[in-house]
């Protein structure tokens, strides 16, 4: 996942029924040589400079190997505004002029998989292939029962300490999963650090859609989630008992002031934070500042409860308008394989959605990345699939931010329940 994006597609939401053929042929005479040469076409979002070369090497690579054969062509669509790769899918469905190969965040396959935008894959990934992919890749992917959308990498979060700071209270944070800190353990932790213009933790990293990808793993460690397992219900989850208790506890680090509700993007880098919650793109800017030592402990869980932690990222499907959808799947099952998956994941310094591709990273059998394998590879969760997961996040965000701020829980978690209830409801009830 991009880290903390908001994906907002009411329009894809209220579009159905786009399986129409593209009015563009793909069949391209190479010149010269009289052979029929399938060309597909791929539409991504504009990433750092050295994740869109890695596209562009790889796509290079497909190409040589299969000349005279497929031939891959992607574009590129600048993110000028938050939601300019998402208009231009939007127009494409209504005039289907989809291309035959899509990338979409984690959260919209349901959405895009529910409006007929794109179909499934499952006659095309071999179950070696499924079983492959790190469990939270296939969850992600899979809209009821079938899977739609394959990820090159996964993300995770972690709990970040500060060595220094731990050492100074006599603080060993666990190193083995099932020592992972429980909430109160964690707490426990930031109520004696937090102190000398110190925070107990660092925890927003903005307040839109990081708060549903982080924080939705309070409900499952404590054995609920933010909607039911079909995605078409809320009441009596976001809001059951269970939620109310983790809300509760999040609220009590807020009004007990042990992180800072809006921190400066570097806090935990100067020192100004004993931990934070972050993940592996979060590491890289470690390097600049040379006086933090850091280090890597599991995301808390309730005590007695289930260990998990986020995950999700950036997945490839096939378009509904696609003449050619087992080339297609051909390049997506190339695209993606244990290669593929590897060398994201160097490039972009996150964890890989395959687990064969750890077998290639020796990183990450050691400390600190070995706690990031562990948990993507044992006990991520994906967001909830749901259609409606717009309408979903950017309510649970709201009132997650208004808790921490002071807000009654259980009104403010009655609230998100009553209006995704009622989204649902009016938009994808059968």
């Amino acid at each position: 996942m991009k880290k903390g994006f908001y994906i907002a597609l009411m329009a894809v939401i209220l579009l159905t029924g786009c399986s129409g053929q593209s009015n563009s042929s793909n069949v391209k005479e190479e010149s010269g040589k009289g052979d029929k040469v399938i060309e597909l076409n791929f539409w991504r979002p504009q990433a750092k400079e050295v994740e869109d070369n890695f596209y562009v090497e790889r796509i290079a690579e497909f190409n040589k190997i299969n000349e005279g054969r497929i031939k891959v062509k992607m574009e590129v669509i600048t993110r000028g505004n938050s939601f300019a790769y998402e208009d231009k899918i939007n127009a494409a469905v209504a005039s289907h002029t989809l291309p035959d190969i899509v990338a979409m965040d984690g959260p919209n396959v349901a959405n895009y998989a529910s409006s007929d935008i794109i179909i499934p894959l499952d006659d095309y990934f071999t179950p070696e292939d499924m079983s492959d992919f790190v469990p939270s890749i296939v969850q992600q992917g899979t809209y009821q029962g079938k899977f739609y959308a394959a990820g090159l990498n996964e993300s995770s979060v972690v709990l970040f300490y500060n060595k220094k700071i731990m050492d100074q209270y006599g603080i060993t944070p666990p190193d083995k999963m099932e020592n992972a800190w429980s909430w109160d353990q964690w707490y426990d932790v930031m109520k004696k650090t937090s102190k000398e213009g110190v925070f107990g933790t660092n925890m927003i990293n903005d307040k839109g859609e990081w708060m549903t990808y982080a924080f939705e793993q309070f409900w499952i460690s404590n054995g609920t989630d933010i909607v039911n397992k079909e995605g078409t219900k809320a009441e009596g989850f976001v809001n059951s008992p269970q939620g109310i208790e983790a809300a509760t506890f999040l609220k009590k680090l807020a009004d007990e002031k042990l992180f800072n509700i809006d921190p400066k993007p570097t806090e935990f880098e100067e020192g100004k934070a004993a931990t934070k919650l972050g993940g592996p793109w979060n590491i890289p800017g470690f390097e600049n500042y040379p006086d933090l030592e850091w280090g890597i402990t599991y995301f808390p869980k309730k005590a007695g409860g289930t260990q998990t932690a986020p995950s999700g990222s950036w997945a490839v499907g096939i378009s509904a308008d696609s003449k050619y959808p087992k080339e297609s799947a051909e390049f997506l099952q190339w695209f993606t394989n244990t290669d593929g998956s590897m060398g994201m994941a160097k490039v972009i310094s996150m964890p890989a959605s395959r687990k064969s591709a750890f077998e290639g990273m020796s990183e990450y059998d050691e400390l600190p990345l070995r706690v990031i394998k562990e948990q993507v590879t044992t006990v991520s969760n994906a967001r909830p699939v749901t259609p409606a997961y717009p309408v979903l996040t950017q309510k649970f965000a709201e009132a997650l931010t208004d808790i921490m701020m002071g807000a009654d829980v259980t009104k403010s978690l009655n609230n998100v329940a009553k209006t995704y209830d009622e989204e649902y409801e009016r938009n994808f009830a059968e």
